[in-house]
């Protein structure tokens, strides 16, 4: 087999079947958000000095997804896939969904493989986090594994990264225990949302590129921090207008459900804005939202150029 197309939402995920496919041999990476197709079955097709295989990786292949693509791009891929380099193989990865009415992919499909993962329930990644952990020789219950899941943004990845972290404060294989993983699980991700959330309606641009740039360590989906400015904002509109309409601050607390040093710190926040202000930072991340799920718009690009445009 020469070509692979792996679609998974878990980097992890996805190396691991690269590492079957490569068998630990070493590979060369493309990144299809910086190279080209063409750039691709350029080195695909070049022959090497020696008999041995050469592997070539391409990551973010989401032209095999929703992306709209050239007629060139998809007769270059199909024309390959027809009379491939048989000493190469090529294994595209993509984290979104592939559409199987393309071209290309129903091409891939008939001569080559296609790895891809179904959306897993909660109890299948019970069970997937649970074997990871027992192949490291530790043990751990279905309750504590349900607080890393319900603590981890839905992210399968960043699941892997709490559970690592959870058996390098142990050191040594044994059993693990739920008030440690409590200690442990989420606090520097929530603390880094918090200071993104303030660095961002603070104005402070510098100190948000810096802390979303953290986040993005932890593959943290900038849909989730889009919802949360989008909350925030909500709140110091809410509070504003609630101070405006001479609501004290029990009545005002009863009615968002807050703590009376939440709503100090909304309305300290808000003062800064006047309330168009605040509507239009609104609308600007709910017509974010609405182009992210139709498919228009790159969702870490979108984020990033509110931040450009609100931190002013």
């Amino acid at each position: 087999m020469n070509i692979y197309l792996i679609s998974n939402e878990s980097y992890r995920l996805i190396n691991k079947e690269i590492k079957k496919i490569t068998k630990d041999n070493k590979y060369e990476t493309f990144n299809l958000n910086k190279s080209s197709i063409k750039e691709v079955l350029e080195e695909a097709s070049y022959f090497s000095l020696d008999d041995n295989k050469k592997y070539l990786v391409v990551t973010n292949a989401d032209i095999f997804g929703s992306d709209k693509l050239d007629d060139s791009i998809t007769d270059s891929l199909i024309k390959y896939f027809n009379n491939p380099n048989e000493n190469t193989v090529i294994i595209f990865t993509t984290q979104k969904p592939i559409d199987s009415r393309k071209k290309i992919v129903k091409e891939l499909k008939s001569k080559y493989k296609v790895i891809t993962t179904p959306k897993m329930d909660k109890k299948t990644i019970n069970s997937l986090l649970t074997n990871y952990v027992k192949e490291n020789d530790f043990t751990i219950d279905w309750e504590t594994v349900n607080y890393i899941i319900n603590n981890s943004y839905n992210n399968l990845d960043i699941m892997f990264n709490e559970i690592d972290k959870i058996m390098l404060y142990y050191n040594f294989p044994c059993r693990i225990k739920y008030q440690d993983v409590v200690s442990i699980v989420g606090t520097e991700l929530d603390n880094n949302n918090f200071h993104f959330v303030e660095a961002v309606v603070s104005k402070k641009l510098d100190v948000a590129l810096k802390t979303l740039n953290s986040l993005k360590v932890y593959k943290v989906d900038a849909t989730v921090l889009t919802i949360l400015l989008a909350r925030e904002y909500r709140l110091m509109y809410y509070v504003k207008k609630m101070y405006q309409n001479k609501s004290s601050l029990s009545d005002i607390c009863e009615y968002l459900n807050l703590a009376d040093w939440q709503v100090n710190k909304l309305y300290n926040n808000g003062v800064h804005y006047s309330e168009n202000e605040l509507l239009k930072n609104l609308v600007d991340l709910c017509n974010i939202d609405m182009n992210i799920k139709k498919g228009l718009w790159d969702k870490d690009t979108a984020l990033y150029g509110f931040l450009l445009d609100a931190c002013v």
